[in-house]
């Protein structure tokens, strides 16, 4: 397995050894159904079903991977990745931090024993472990990054002129997102699906 320093938030199993491409849509949850997470290839990775509040990430066969759940009555945008037994864990904390056309978030991890759905959002003096950047993005992602905090080592790229280079048909509502060797591409797409929902809500679309 290739190595990285990105912990294994969602599932290790969910880690390659390879650098993926994945085909990534902007504004699934006005899609019927979501969408299919799947590789430039067209290798099927994860379904993506929209619900009220709350964004599933499920594998092929239809089990349950994590669940994307936003947080009621929050400053800022916030949202919550749960995973493990019945998605009762809550592994990690996203919020947006905006600026005019520059974008950014804060993603908070947790270690065992996780808390759950009914504990209370305390990140006390946590440090964020993640952090998602763009640049003139607007309510879109254009080109985006993400990144180790402190160290900046580079996990998972989003690029919308890498779309164009890299897919027949691109429409104007997707972007290829690269995950680089072992880093946990469950946890990435959340990251992802995450960041495309914030930065639209914050233009006045969102899907909440």
């Amino acid at each position: 397995m290739a190595s990285s320093s990105c912990p294994a938030v969602v599932d290790e199993k969910h880690c390659h050894d390879e650098e993926l491409k994945l085909e990534m849509k902007e504004e699934w949850w006005t899609a019927s159904g979501g969408f299919v997470i799947k590789d430039i290839q067209g290798k099927e990775y994860f379904q993506v079903k929209n619900h009220l509040l709350t964004h599933e990430l499920l594998d092929m066969e239809g089990n349950k991977v994590a669940d994307l759940v936003k947080k009621k009555m929050a400053i800022r945008i916030t949202f919550h990745i749960y995973a493990g037994e019945e998605m009762s864990e809550r592994r990690a904390t996203m919020n947006l931090r905006a600026m005019s056309l520059k974008k950014k978030a804060h993603v908070y991890l947790y270690e065992p024993p996780y808390p759950s759905q009914d504990d209370p959002t305390d990140l006390g003096d946590m440090k964020p472990a993640l952090k998602i950047k763009a640049e003139n993005c607007g309510s879109w992602i254009n080109e985006a990054k993400i990144v180790n905090a402190e160290t900046k080592e580079v996990y998972a790229e989003m690029s919308k002129s890498a779309a164009k280079e890299e897919l027949e048909e691109a429409g104007c509502k997707t972007y290829v997102m690269t995950v680089k060797p072992g880093v946990d591409v469950a946890f990435m797409s959340m990251c992802a699906l995450f960041f495309n929902v914030a930065i639209k809500e914050e233009a006045g679309g969102g899907a909440s």
